[in-house]
């Protein structure tokens, strides 16, 4: 099963990315690791889900100091969603977060028993990744998520019966991205959905034509933005949903969304820009926050809080789906 899931965990504090996530535990505070990689796991041709056993430990490679970090799956999960969700999640949201995680990490064990990572050393996963993310957890929220944990440990997803990509970001703005839009690649379960419960999810962010000029000119010497800061940034190709396929800058220059919003840090790729001469000011409103493919944890804790149970969410944002148990 080469390249199931490898690099396909969604992480909060990524815009577009799709990062590997592994998790080392050090005095009391937990490490998040991320690679980031955009592909997506070839899908076979399975009709009856495998029966498989539960993951007891994950076993995580330290490229640093060349040893072996062993967690038990129940500090895997508890650690993986501490460092994925606010402290205010509902425990439904809890659980459906722990679910994908272990998802996650049982297409990665699976993969790497079909066709072992050379650097990984017999691990699942590694600390190989130039991010992370240090996380001060309160204890009682811990304690909260360890209990929501420990119900659902063993709980996957699948899709046809094979494991799926369980892709997340932190809100899809009211309505989730296709892969096909995302990555080029159409996955079945991850198609664009609907959702009421992030329709808010409005950001408004404000640039000076000086700082759009530093910001876009320092990414490449072949970018120049002359004249009219009226006619320096125009959105030449976006989908139904406004997500922004394509950019034009100063009227030469061609990039996508992704690449705006990454030099500007704009929360999505899905956004309206207007310029005031006036003011000498750009102002973007941005809809969503992450690559806004697959769960939305925002409109997720919404469901949760209206009464929808974790397997309600899950199959809401993830198309035709099931959900399976190795315990």
């Amino acid at each position: 099963m080469k390249n199931v899931l490898r690099g396909l965990i969604f992480v909060t504090i990524a815009l577009v990315a799709f990062p590997v996530i592994t998790v080392l535990i050090s005095q009391g505070s937990a490490y998040l690791f991320q690679s980031e990689e955009e592909t997506l796991p070839a899908l076979s041709q399975n009709t009856e889900p495998e029966a498989y056993p539960l993951i007891e430990e994950v076993y995580v490679y330290d490229i640093t100091t060349e040893s072996v970090t062993t967690l038990s799956i129940e500090d895997y999960l508890t650690y993986s969603v501490l460092g994925t969700l606010q402290m205010d999640a509902e425990p439904e949201l809890v659980k459906v977060q722990a679910v994908l995680m272990y998802t996650y990490i049982l297409g990665r064990r699976l993969e790497e028993e079909d066709s072992p990572t050379t650097e990984l050393f017999g691990c699942d996963i590694s600390t190989d990744t130039n991010k992370y993310v240090r996380l001060v957890y309160d204890s009682d929220y811990m304690e909260i998520v360890r209990n929501a944990v420990n119900i659902v440990i063993g709980e996957y997803v699948t899709y046809n019966g094979n494991i799926i990509a369980p892709a997340y970001c932190v809100s899809n703005g009211g309505v989730s991205e296709s892969a096909l839009t995302v990555l080029g690649e159409d996955v079945p379960y991850l198609q664009s959905v609907t959702s009421e419960y992030d329709s808010d999810y409005i950001t408004k962010l404000s640039y000076t034509s000086d700082e759009i000029f530093a910001r876009i000119t320092t990414q490449s010497d072949s970018i120049t933005l002359l004249g009219d800061p009226a006619d320096w940034i125009s959105l030449t190709a976006t989908t139904n949903t406004g997500y922004v396929t394509q950019i034009t800058l100063d009227g030469e220059t061609i990039i996508s969304g992704k690449q705006l919003a990454s030099w500007l840090n704009l929360p999505s790729a899905r956004f309206t820009v207007s310029y005031s001469s006036v003011f000498d000011k750009f102002t973007f409103s941005v809809s969503g926050s992450g690559h806004l493919v697959g769960l939305s944890q925002y409109g997720g804790n919404k469901m949760a809080k209206a009464g929808y149970s974790y397997s309600e969410i899950i199959c809401f944002y993830f198309t035709d789906v099931e959900i399976n148990s190795s315990k």
